[in-house]
């Protein structure tokens, strides 16, 4: 299948294999408190931006003697550090890349990633210059529970949802993507393999392990 124009990229856990860096990260700043937190905030601050991530924990447990803005300095410097020493490009990922845009096709990124860390972590891998644009949720102010972030690359692209593939490993992002008219590609990601099915239900192909699976097939 050769017909679509553009390609819209998740980036941690789909072009970087990056999803250690975010890991129970939450819990790892939080413990210096003796706060464990839970299943349950774990489950609800899903697909949350990082201001609201702090939010959340601020008012969930008040007896945390910090503010938001503390919090998310903290974890700034805790996502700065992991994404230096653990964060590195998914396999396959750069042919592939290459092979896109040999070919013409127009991409993007959509992350839920502040800026400032997708830039630097993409930049730092010599990836970002793939890429016509980024978009975050500090952008479209809305996690991909909603297909905003898709449709808003899809319209910057100049293309139809139809026209595009969208790369996740999110499974209820590429449900989100799918249901708003995009084809999508499933990313296996150990973190997210409780919902793997669901991902795989969604997608109109799948990649493993490697991007070089996909050779000949798009």
């Amino acid at each position: 299948m050769h017909d679509f124009k553009g390609a819209i990229f998740d980036m941690d856990g789909t072009l970087l294999d990056s999803m250690p860096v975010w890991k129970r990260l939450t819990q790892g700043y939080l413990s210096q408190f003796g706060l464990h937190i839970t299943d349950q905030d774990y489950a609800v601050t899903e697909g949350f931006s990082q201001p609201q991530v702090a939010q959340y924990f601020i008012e969930r447990y008040p007896e945390l003697p910090i503010d938001a803005q503390g919090m998310m300095d903290g974890m700034d410097r805790l996502i700065t550090a992991r994404y230096e020493t653990i964060a590195r490009p998914k396999d396959g990922v750069f042919p592939f890349l290459e092979e896109l845009r040999r070919r013409g096709v127009k991409m993007a990124i959509a992350t839920l990633t502040a800026r400032r860390h997708a830039e630097k972590a993409l930049r730092d891998r010599g990836m970002l210059d793939y890429f016509a644009f980024m978009l975050t949720i500090e952008d479209v102010g809305i996690s991909k529970h909603e297909p905003d972030i898709y449709l808003r690359a899809a319209e910057r692209l100049g293309l139809r949802p139809a026209d595009c593939i969208v790369f996740e490993d999110a499974p209820y992002a590429g449900v989100t993507a799918k249901r708003a008219g995009f084809r999508v590609c499933g990313m296996a990601e150990p973190a997210y393999a409780a919902g793997e099915a669901e991902l795989r239900a969604a997608s109109d192909f799948f990649v493993e392990a490697s991007f070089d699976e996909l050779a000949g097939k798009l």
